[in-house]
């Protein structure tokens, strides 16, 4: 079996999310979906959907690498057409889809991240799927810097006293 590059994965996850949303999802929020699939589906299985293992910070949150390159090869293959459409003071970029995805590249905790993901992102504005971006990780970096996925899978939460005393049990392990 061929093992496939994450530049491969990328374009198939770009590919899968413009086929399964709507046209005007826009570049900004095309990020946003695979950033929070890639990212929910590494802290469930351990492995991101696209095979990034990390995202470039931008100011309007992570972009995965090789991202405008994929979507050439896309144009190109013509498995998507990219449309400029003016709204209001600013040019939004729509992605049609041409040629169907291939599921076969999606196993099924993948395409249920991705549809997670497109359900949670897609009835935001553009600005509030950005900001939703905007975590500690984000703040921590400047912009063109790597977002390790790895570090971003890190759920912050509160100690409790319980978690203490559990922790400071003595734990044996049996020996085989």
């Amino acid at each position: 079996m061929r093992l496939h590059t994450s530049r491969e994965r990328t374009s198939q996850v770009i590919h899968y999310i413009i086929e399964h949303t709507r046209p005007d999802l826009g570049a900004t929020k095309l990020c946003k979906v695979m950033w929070r699939a890639d990212l929910h589906h590494y802290r469930r299985h351990g492995e991101t959907i696209s095979g990034q293992a990390s995202y470039v910070r931008m100011p309007r949150g992570p972009v995965p690498n090789g991202f405008h390159d994929a979507l050439r090869s896309l144009e190109k293959r013509k498995a998507i057409q990219k449309k400029p459409v003016t709204v209001f003071n600013f040019t939004r970029h729509e992605f049609h889809v041409l040629k169907r995805a291939n599921k076969k590249w999606f196993s099924e905790s993948a395409k249920r991240a991705l549809q997670e993901a497109i359900n949670a992102i897609t009835p935001l504005r553009s600005q509030d799927a950005s900001d939703d971006t905007h975590d500690s990780l984000w703040e921590e970096l400047e912009d063109g810097e790597q977002m390790p996925i790895a570090a971003a899978a890190i759920v912050p939460a509160e100690v409790l006293p319980e978690d203490i005393r559990w922790a400071r049990q003595e734990r044996t392990v049996p020996l085989e």
